[in-house]
């Protein structure tokens, strides 16, 4: 497997990189090099696509003839030649598909060299869906891209070192406004904040910051290879700030980096961090006295957000354990024992001692929960008719903010879930049908969860005691790892 796919869904490189450009702004225009009918991936919604100027994504139109002929190569060059002649953008993107791949256009070279001719800036990425990507190396090869042509502006060399770039978090405007204030009063200026919404400007001033902040691992690696390479760039890699404890790890290993003294960052924490641990101590009050039980859920959608691709879509549990939740993973993916020891191995390598259940069918989750046994699941929520016929309320992804000033408002979010008394008027009875074919026979290997409110004594695979390891795909004859606890009775 490769970074960032381990455990959340692969993905067609063409459509999730699409799905990123729409969203940037700037002058930049994308070229599309396959027939009319790949670019239908595009959203029509005007105010996302045609933002900034009255088209931004264009297709050579290849016609079955033409691909059955070679063409391609032509038609390519043409495009790119009119593009720049009637709207000359800043940097034009070719993205490749599978059926210009599948008949050997060489999509790169002649980009490189029709630009060269004429003088602009252009530039091919080979996205298709022939050989699938995680999200996260559509995202690093995309910011490669738009940053190629940066430069450090001499103007803004004074100030350089204490001046950081944040990278591929999405950031809100009220969770930008807190890390500008608790990083300035550090001494630490925040350059430019390169997200999904970004614009080609900014990815173009890169280089006048001497830092790059972002999620890690498995994160940007080519990015952060290309800026050490070509502008003298550092990286530091931070969690996702979910949270008062992971919040000061954000703010503490990035003053770390910079030189800044231990105590003048715990300052420049404090005024954020009162109210935030306040709100972390009141949240005891909801919560009584036993340990509140999460089902965390990955891998059931696929995303190009850049927050749950991030940390393998891990980034928020550290904000539950923080809370109290004792956490189970419920993973979808395949139901084979080699999927268990190979998710075992990733998790191990992560440093995650959560137990976690794997689940084939989003169709067939409510054979895989108890009734009774969880008291929130965290997760997609498309999943929500399995969740009622087992009366687990739900909490989606997408709901929770980052920094400490956004602790608040997911306290609420989580008590709010909790006391929902929606899931409760639906009787706790499993209807869905299909989907557990393999259940029964992970359940003997010690690998699964139980369906019902017996104590199983293989309840779920547990990576508790395993070392981290370079190797993520499983070994031939790998041992089966130890067993969980069961999940115990249910609850009222």
């Amino acid at each position: 497997m490769y970074p960032g796919a381990l455990l959340a869904q692969e993905c067609c490189s063409y459509q999730a990189s699409t799905q990123l450009l729409a969203k940037m702004r700037g002058d930049l225009m994308v070229l599309i090099h396959s027939d009319r009918d790949c670019s239908n991936v595009i959203s029509k919604r005007r105010d996302r696509v045609h933002a900034e100027r009255d088209y931004k994504f264009l297709c050579t139109n290849m016609r079955e003839d033409e691909l059955v002929t070679g063409q391609g190569n032509r038609r390519l060059r043409e495009a790119i030649t009119l593009i720049h002649e009637t709207y000359a953008p800043r940097l034009l993107i070719v993205l490749s598909t599978c059926p210009t791949v599948m008949i050997g256009d060489n999509v790169k070279n002649v980009t490189r060299k029709t630009a060269r001719t004429l003088g602009c800036d252009a530039v091919a990425q080979l996205t298709h869906g022939l050989k699938p990507k995680s999200p996260a190396e559509v995202v690093d090869d995309l910011y490669c891209t738009l940053t190629r042509a940066a430069v450090a502006d001499p103007a803004r060399t004074d100030g350089r070192l204490m001046r950081i770039n944040l990278v591929g978090m999405g950031l809100r405007p009220d969770e930008r406004a807190e890390m500008r204030d608790v990083l300035g009063a550090m001494g630490v200026e925040v350059g430019v904040v390169l997200d999904d919404h970004a614009d080609l400007a900014e990815f173009l001033a890169v280089g006048d910051a001497a830092w790059n902040v972002h999620p890690g691992p498995n994160m940007l690696l080519a990015f952060d290879k290309a800026c050490a390479a070509n502008l003298g760039m550092q990286a530091i890699e931070v969690p996702l700030p979910y949270g008062v404890a992971a919040s000061e790890v954000f703010y503490r290993r990035i003053a770390a980096a910079l030189g800044v003294s231990r105590e003048r960052c715990e300052a420049a924490m404090a005024p954020h961090r009162g109210p935030a641990a306040e709100a972390m101590r009141l949240a005891d009050q909801h919560t009584g006295k036993r340990p509140l039980r999460l089902a965390y859920n990955i891998g059931s959608v696929r995303s190009f957000d850049l927050r749950r691709i991030a940390h393998e879509e891990l980034g928020e549990l550290a904000f539950f354990t923080e809370l109290g939740f004792e956490t189970r993973l419920f993973i979808q993916g395949s139901q084979s024992e080699q999927n268990w020891d190979r998710t075992a191995l990733v998790l191990g390598e992560l440093g995650i001692e959560a137990h976690f259940v794997l689940f084939p069918d989003p169709g067939a989750l409510a054979h895989f929960l108890t009734p009774g046994a969880f008291d929130l699941w965290y997760g997609a929520r498309f999943l929500r008719d399995q969740l009622e016929q087992v009366q687990l309320p739900l909490l989606p992804h997408h709901e929770l903010g980052l920094g400490f000033d956004a602790v608040a408002r997911n306290v609420a979010c989580v008590i709010s879930a909790l006391k929902s008394d929606f899931y409760g008027r639906f009787q706790a009875e499993i209807t869905t049908a299909g989907g557990v074919e393999l259940r029964d026979e992970m359940l003997q290997l010690g690998k699964g969860v139980p369906t019902s409110s017996q104590t199983i004594d293989a309840a779920a695979l547990s990576i508790a005691g395993r070392q981290p390891t370079a190797v993520r795909q499983p070994t031939a004859g790998a041992q089966p790892t130890t067993k969980a606890p069961p999940l115990g009775e249910p609850h009222t």
